[in-house]
C-alpha cells in the first residue's frame, strides 16, 4: 500500500508543478505569429483533401492490420502486434515532441527554448508511462 503513496505523492508533486508553471505565463499577452512565407509543404496541411486521404490510408492500414491481428499465425499477430505498438509509439513521441516545438516557434520563442520545452514534454510522457508501469505491474 506504500508503494501506491509514493508513486501517488510523485505524480501530486508532477502536478503542482505543472499547474503552478501554466499559472505564471502570460497566456493573455500572446500574440500569434501569422507568417506570410508559403511552400508546398505548408499548402498540402492546409488541405482538407489531403488530411481526408491521409485519415483514410491510416483507417485502411489499422483495419488491415486488425485483420491480419486476429486470423494470422502467432508468428503473424506477434510481428503485427509489435509493429502496431512501436508505430503508435513512434506516432505519439512525434506529436508530443514535434508538436511542442513547432507551437513554441509559432508563439516566437527561439529553437533553444522550443527544443528544451519540447524535451520537458516527452520527460513528462516518459514519467507518465514510468507511472503507469509501476502502477499496473
Amino acid at each position: 500500500m506504500s508503494y501506491l503513496v509514493g508513486v501517488s505523492a510523485v505524480m501530486a508533486v508532477f502536478l503542482v508543478v505543472v499547474v503552478a508553471f501554466l499559472a505564471s505565463r502570460a497566456w493573455k499577452e500572446y500574440v500569434p505569429d501569422g507568417g506570410a512565407e508559403s511552400s508546398v509543404l505548408r499548402s498540402l496541411k492546409g488541405s482538407p483533401l489531403v488530411w481526408v486521404l491521409s485519415f483514410l490510408l491510416v483507417v485502411a492500414a489499422v483495419a488491415t492490420s486488425v485483420v491480419v491481428f486476429v486470423s494470422g499465425s502467432a508468428a503473424q499477430q506477434a510481428v503485427v502486434g509489435g509493429v502496431l505498438v512501436g508505430v503508435g509509439a513512434l506516432l505519439l513521441v512525434g506529436y508530443v515532441g514535434y508538436g511542442t516545438f513547432i507551437s513554441t516557434r509559432a508563439r516566437g520563442h527561439t529553437n533553444a527554448i522550443a527544443a528544451m520545452l519540447s524535451a520537458w514534454a516527452l520527460g513528462a510522457l516518459l514519467l507518465f508511462a514510468i507511472t503507469a508501469s509501476l502502477l499496473l505491474a
